[in-house]
């Protein structure tokens, strides 16, 4: 049976009007489910885009998140050297002190070996200056004894007149 026959004897049977509305419901039907197959494809391609984005996005963020934990560590890496330069500054700053207060030391003792020194220097030159009127004086006291005089000891000589 061809198309055309079964159309006629149905029309024959049912009536014209319903096959025409039933041929218009096929048709708004068959129109429905083009948009939709579209609609869907639309979804399915937006839903794709969305997927792509969503892993884009991810892996963006955990790139950001590596960089985060990376900069965390170089923080963390330069708090720990500037502590480590912090105590090395203390520890040069206590060595520093040490020595200039064992410079300071050393200059007191230099200062009073100084003081002893000029102190032992003018005694010294007092002794000589002594030793000297005591042999011009113990001089005299001989040259005196050759005379008739008695002759005089360093002992008899008074710290005064050396």
């Amino acid at each position: 049976c061809a198309p055309s026959d079964l159309s006629s004897g149905i029309n024959a049977e049912y009536g014209g009007a319903a096959i025409a509305s039933l041929q218009n419901k096929i048709s708004s039907l068959e129109e429905q489910l083009d948009n939709e197959s579209k609609e869907k494809q639309n979804l399915s391609k937006n839903s794709r885009r969305s997927d792509r984005k969503i892993k884009e996005l991810t892996l963006q963020i955990e790139d950001e998140r590596r960089q985060c934990e990376q900069y965390k560590d170089q923080m963390e890496k330069a708090n720990s050297r500037m502590k480590t330069l912090k105590r090395q500054i203390d520890q040069n700053f206590d060595e520093v002190s040490a020595a200039n207060a064992a410079k300071r030391k050393l200059q007191r003792e230099l200062d009073e070996q100084i003081e002893m020194n000029d102190t032992l220097q003018r005694e010294n030159n007092t002794l000589k200056q002594r030793q000297r009127r005591g042999f011009s004086t113990s001089s005299n006291f001989r040259s005196k004894s050759s005379r008739g005089g008695g002759v005089a000891d360093n002992d008899d000589i008074s710290d005064e007149e050396l």
